[in-house]
């Protein structure tokens, strides 16, 4: 029981002392598909539609916080990404200098016409670095970790049907596809 206890008190502070995602520093992206038939009908008519859907999902998670140093003064984290093409992206949130762990997830994985993912497929090295407002903390203020993105098996959801009352619905892959991985806990 105490080197259970003594293990668990080890790992909580390597993790404390070593920046990084809260996840860990390996992820996997995954290609998941599938196919959907959609029926629909309203007072204005009435569809039908079939649609493949196919995504990249990032396991464990596509959106991770950042745990790092603890100062209580510092506010802020800018992590920079430089890939395996030298590609660089780099991401700036509030962060929580107290509890050592960014105010929010970083985007890791999700790309829109919006927003941007911070990793990508191969070696990541991630440079950290901890700002009270906008002037670099002195002590444990930067650095670097490693994570990396492997590529998994291609996973297959069943086939399935959805009835809707909405016509709109036959001409709406995008988020038909979204509650059909989401129903089929992508593809697992």
């Amino acid at each position: 029981m105490f080197k259970a206890v003594l293990a668990v008190l080890t790992l909580f502070s390597w993790a404390q002392t070593r920046p990084g995602f809260s996840r860990g520093s390996e992820f996997t992206s995954t290609p998941i598909q599938g196919q959907v038939r959609v029926y629909c009908s309203s007072l204005s008519g009435t569809g039908t539609a079939v649609f493949t859907c196919r995504d990249v999902v990032l396991d464990p998670q596509a959106y991770d916080y950042f745990l790092g140093p603890q100062d209580a003064t510092a506010d802020k984290v800018e992590l920079t990404a430089q890939h395996e093409d030298g590609s660089m992206r780099a991401k700036v949130v509030g962060y929580d200098g107290q509890r050592g762990i960014s105010r929010e997830a970083f985007n890791l994985w999700i790309s829109t016409l919006f927003q941007k993912p911070l990793l990508e497929h191969g070696n990541n090295i991630i440079r950290y670095k901890i700002y009270r407002g906008n002037h670099l903390l002195e002590q444990y203020a930067e650095g670097s970790f490693n994570v990396t993105v492997k590529r998994g098996a291609l996973r297959t959801c069943p086939a399935a049907q959805y009835t809707s009352n909405d016509l709109n619905d036959c001409n709406s892959q995008y988020s038909i596809c979204q509650h059909y991985f989401e129903e089929y806990h992508n593809c697992r």
